[in-house]
């Protein structure tokens, strides 16, 4: 979804299951995520949100389970150059069971790939990069870090994330009473709130998580 940073007004929305990863030479760069193991790069144009170009699938192990944001379970990070953005990606996983395992179950329960795509906004081809770390560690259980100079105050409770963009924080939030979730661009020195978009209106709210 695009919107107008000033008055938030939509510009254009697309399907679900998009990662956005990069903005390049006026266009976006996504990846779709499948319940199937495989990345399919889509490029859309950055002004109207119309699709450029599809990739091939690119599969990856049968195990991988890809999220549309960073998991313990699945990490991307990217990279951008003067005419192609680099996806870096990683997939895990980890014994979940409830007894001690052995060292033999450990072993076999825990696994971690990485891998690489290249891709040319241009297109329509990607390149499978040989597999490599990816450019900044991070904790496999957290969202990437922010530089602390630019990591934004203690978010409210109702707000499920936020990011500076500019010189406004957008946030993206849950009305209580209502249940709909909403995109809003908030001014960091007064909190006044500049502009709202409701994105669901009826959004179910999520059970608690249960302790095993």
């Amino acid at each position: 979804m695009a919107l107008d940073l000033e008055s938030g007004v939509p510009l254009w929305r697309h399907g679900p299951s998009l990662r956005p990863c990069a903005l390049l030479a006026g266009s976006v760069v996504a990846l779709r995520i499948l319940p199937s193991p495989t990345l399919v790069v889509v490029v859309l144009d950055a002004a109207t949100g119309a699709d450029h170009w599809t990739s091939e699938p690119v599969d990856l192990p049968p195990w991988a389970r890809c999220t549309l944001d960073d998991t313990r379970a699945f990490t991307l990070r990217t990279q951008t150059d003067e005419d192609a953005v680099t996806i870096h990606w990683v997939a895990r996983t980890w014994y979940g069971g409830g007894a001690a395992p052995s060292e033999r179950v450990l072993k076999e329960s825990t696994r971690e790939v990485h891998g690489a795509l290249r891709v040319d906004p241009a297109g329509p081809s990607v390149e499978v990069l040989p597999a490599a770390e990816l450019p900044e560690s991070a904790d496999a259980d957290v969202a990437p870090r922010v530089p602390q100079a630019a990591r934004p105050p203690q978010p409210a409770a109702d707000v499920l994330d936020q990011s500076q963009v500019g010189d406004i924080r957008v946030e993206l939030a849950l009305h209580a009473h209502s249940g709909a979730i909403v995109l809003r661009a908030v001014n960091p020195p007064t909190a006044a709130v500049k502009w709202e978009v409701e994105l669901d209106h009826a959004t179910t709210r999520r059970a608690p998580r249960l302790p095993p």
